[in-house]
């Protein structure tokens, strides 16, 4: 039987920010993509360059995760907000 989500999150079995790998097709493709193009630049710039590369890099995954957690909680807040109607909803 299935604990409620109160419990599971109480006791730390529920980690909204781990999520399965991602297996799509296109997204395994497009991270490809990146390699290649993050191994081409490895070669062409110098070393000091490609320095200055990685930093653009991680400033982008910096910037990627706030928007991923303003997502979530945008998200999260309207789910229970939609759930609030719903038992709320006395019907016609």
């Amino acid at each position: 039987m299935r604990k409620s989500m109160i419990h599971e999150l109480y006791y730390g079995n529920v980690s909204p920010w781990e999520r399965k790998r991602i297996l799509d097709p296109e997204f395994i493709a497009l991270g490809k993509k990146i390699d290649d193009i993050v191994t081409h630049y490895k070669k062409l710039l110098s070393p000091e360059e490609y320095k200055k590369f990685e930093e653009m890099q991680n400033l982008q995954a910096q910037a990627d995760v706030i928007q991923e957690a303003e997502l979530f909680e945008y998200a999260f807040c309207a789910g229970v907000l939609l759930m609030i109607d719903v038992f709320r909803y006395k019907g016609p």
